[in-house]
């Protein structure tokens, strides 16, 4: 055993064992360290030893309302109880810091809604101020700022149909912050004619929040400066209609495409620091039915499909396939949506 050999073992050794906040702080220190937080192998082995919460909210339709179902835990994680949270609760964004937003019809007047924030693994909820409510819900999406003290911002964009100027649809921003406890309005967003968000959820990185457009372009909002800007994708749109998800992989920003006539292989695409989408040298996902549709890459090496009422995860051990290495068997509906999500079980101070 060489010592580059060793010295790769204790790093993976003292990773494994560390808890999510320094696990996040050892992805800055340099690209190796980044990449191995995101290897199957030590994300696994670190779920087993800190008892930690990974997978996926589930949210399904029922009666015309959206209900959070349940949670799919991924391998090795342990699962959480949601039988706290109200029954007719729709989850609106979640966090990799374990905090989640949702809300449920005011039972004062169910023409209105409630919005909490909320850590599911220890079951902290606590009311935020409500939102204007004169625009149509679109968006949402949360970004922990810091982590001490806690500060976070949950986004919202909603469509302004009064704004509509010909075939422009024009998004109205609002956000709230947790140091003022209060809603503000930014400028409105306006797309290009004929352009709008998809039914995607949004998926966050590095304190910015990317949006797919209809065009297959990508909308990005940073948390930081509150500016927003549309960069090209290098998929165009096209009447084949091949399907597009925005993904994270490895930590990156990525596009998975199902191009016709690859045998259900999804490639992917990753955002460099050029700003760049560039492809990936092998597929990254590949479905084993017609019916199985891609909903996320839980790891660099693990993509997630749904099928019917289950969630599979599948990982690629060589470039040629990939095996089923996990079912999570819903409760009997279809997974209109899921939501990533890990936690420790830490309480936090939500205010």
């Amino acid at each position: 055993m060489d010592s580059e050999q060793l010295s790769s073992e204790m790093i993976m050794e003292i990773m494994s064992r560390a808890s999510l906040k320094t696990l996040d702080i050892m992805r800055c220190v340099n690209k190796e360290f980044n990449a191995l937080t995101y290897e199957s192998y030590l994300l696994d082995l670190h779920k087993k030893r800190n008892k930690i919460v990974s997978g996926f909210l589930v949210q399904c339709m029922k009666n015309g309302w959206m209900h959070i179902k349940e949670f799919a835990p991924s391998p090795e994680s342990n699962n959480i109880d949601l039988g706290f949270l109200p029954y007719n609760a729709r989850i609106l964004a979640t966090s990799e810091q374990g905090l989640m937003v949702f809300k449920n019809p005011d039972l004062k007047d169910y023409r209105k809604d409630l919005y909490h924030v909320c850590k599911p693994a220890t079951k902290q909820v606590l009311t935020l101020p409500r939102p204007k409510e004169k625009h149509t819900y679109a968006k949402f999406a949360i970004v922990v700022m810091s982590l001490k003290p806690l500060h976070y911002k949950i986004i919202r964009f909603s469509e302004c149909p009064d704004l509509r100027r010909g075939k422009k649809l024009t998004y109205h921003c609002d956000i709230f912050d947790s140091v003022t406890w209060k809603w503000r309005s930014l400028k409105h967003v306006t797309l290009a004619d004929g352009v709008f968000l998809t039914n995607q959820q949004p998926v966050t990185k590095s304190g910015s929040i990317y949006m797919l457009l209809t065009n297959n372009n990508i909308l990005k909002f940073d948390a930081y400066s509150e500016k927003w800007e549309v960069f090209s994708s290098p998929i165009p749109y096209d009447e084949s209609r091949t399907s597009v998800e925005l993904v994270k992989y490895g930590g990156r920003l990525g596009l998975a495409c199902n191009p016709p006539n690859t045998n259900g292989c999804w490639e992917i695409q990753v955002l460099t620091k050029d700003g760049l989408l560039e492809k990936e040298g092998v597929a990254v996902a590949k479905c084993e039915s017609k019916r199985e549709e891609l909903k996320a890459l839980y790891d660099s090496d693990t993509s997630v499909m749904v099928d019917i009422e289950t969630l599979l995860f599948y990982r690629r051990f060589n470039q040629q396939g990939n095996n089923m290495i996990h079912k999570v068997v819903l409760n009997g509906s279809w997974p209109y949506e899921i939501f990533s999500f890990r936690s420790d079980f830490e309480p936090m101070d939500l205010k």
